[in-house]
């Protein structure tokens, strides 16, 4: 992955918190009708978090 130059980058999915180039952050990418869809969490508790509430 590589460093976003944004302004408003990517919210994390879980918090909303700003997901920055931490090494720390997680990305999950799945295909849904065939595009690419990444859903981008601040850390692995806010993953896990996501996780169990879905």
């Amino acid at each position: 992955m590589t460093d976003s130059t944004d302004e408003a980058g990517p919210e994390c999915r879980q918090c909303g918190d700003p997901v920055g180039s931490s090494p720390e952050q997680r990305v999950i990418t799945t295909v849904e009708d065939g595009t690419a869809v990444y859903k981008r969490f601040c850390d692995d508790d806010c993953r896990e978090r996501w996780d169990t509430s879905a």
